[in-house]
């Protein structure tokens, strides 16, 4: 894993990656369309959670922001039926199967914050089995399917499988499929949230990464395999000393192709933050509000860092 300190040598490739994009080909436009839910009610036996809703909108925002999401491309729920999210589930499968059939490509986004078990995702006093899931999330036709889930033992749903790292998308690529599964704790851990942060550890550091924070080559495109790692490993360093303990994020991805997947584009954004080389430690950053909207670390005279 990469670690949140960055050497300042890596500003040298700066100038390999001007040179890249300006050799590389246009990439497909794609369209994405997305099913975020945040749920904090876990059932009587549970107790309610309280960042599940913050954390669906913070990724909502972010990419809506940077990551080429559409109001109309979105559905957020918070605190669901089953019920709900099944109807959910069938209307994005709709939208999807509508815009495949006008000759678009698609990705679909599925994203869960809140109470689950090594079986399935809990809604009230609802499960929703993983291999349920599974079924759900691969019957919308879209050529990428991207499920996250920050809930507890929810690396059950990845162990399902025995997933394994394949070679990652390529957007210039219009063959490439797939799906990728990113899920917050292994199957044997708790997800936790943070009152200092206002949201979990794993969503959290999700969202910082995606503004930039994970940005190592400084291309200012977030790839799928930037964004984890920096969840990864923020999060690990997050809860280490926590009574929880520490929490590992897992994955299970099996994308056909060559390149990567783009998350989000720093270039799209109408506003950046420069951290220049200067700045050093532990880096927070806070929206008009007071919120916690982005954290790193940055070591003093690395690589300025810029966040959306």
């Amino acid at each position: 894993m990469l670690s949140g300190d960055w050497s300042s040598d890596v500003c040298s490739s700066d100038l390999d990656g001007r040179l890249a994009r300006a050799a590389a080909p246009e990439p497909t436009v794609t369209r994405r369309i997305a099913l975020i839910v945040g749920a904090n009610d876990g059932g009587t036996s549970r107790v309610k959670l309280r960042y599940a809703g913050s954390d669906a909108r913070a990724l909502s925002r972010v990419l809506a922001e940077v990551g080429g999401l559409t109001r109309n491309d979105q559905q957020i729920l918070l605190d669901p039926s089953q019920a709900d999210l099944l109807a959910a589930f069938a209307r994005a499968q709709t939208r999807v199967e509508q815009a495949r059939a006008a000759g678009e490509r698609v990705e679909f986004f599925f994203y869960y914050s809140g109470h689950a078990d090594e079986r399935g995702l809990l809604l009230g006093p609802a499960r929703v089995d993983y291999p349920r899931l599974r079924t759900l999330i691969h019957g919308v036709p879209a050529q990428v399917r991207l499920g996250m889930l920050d809930s507890c033992s929810s690396g059950a749903f990845v162990r399902t499988k025995g997933g394994r790292m394949r070679p990652p998308l390529a957007t210039a690529d219009a063959s490439v499929e797939g799906h990728a599964f990113l899920t917050s704790s292994s199957a044997e851990e708790a997800a936790q949230e943070s009152d200092r942060i206002g949201g979990s550890f794993f969503t959290h550091y999700l969202v910082s990464g995606l503004r930039g924070a994970a940005d190592v080559n400084r291309d200012r495109k977030i790839t799928l395999n930037e964004a984890y790692r920096f969840a990864f490993d923020e999060t690990l360093a997050g809860t280490e000393t926590t009574q929880a303990g520490a929490q590992h994020a897992a994955y299970d991805i099996q994308l056909v192709g060559t390149g990567d997947l783009v998350m989000t584009d720093l270039r799209e954004t109408s506003a950046l933050l420069d951290i220049g080389p200067t700045v050093g430690g532990r880096v927070y950053i806070r929206d008009a509000e007071g919120n916690l909207a982005a954290e790193l670390y940055k070591g003093v005279g690395a690589c300025p860092v810029s966040i959306a």
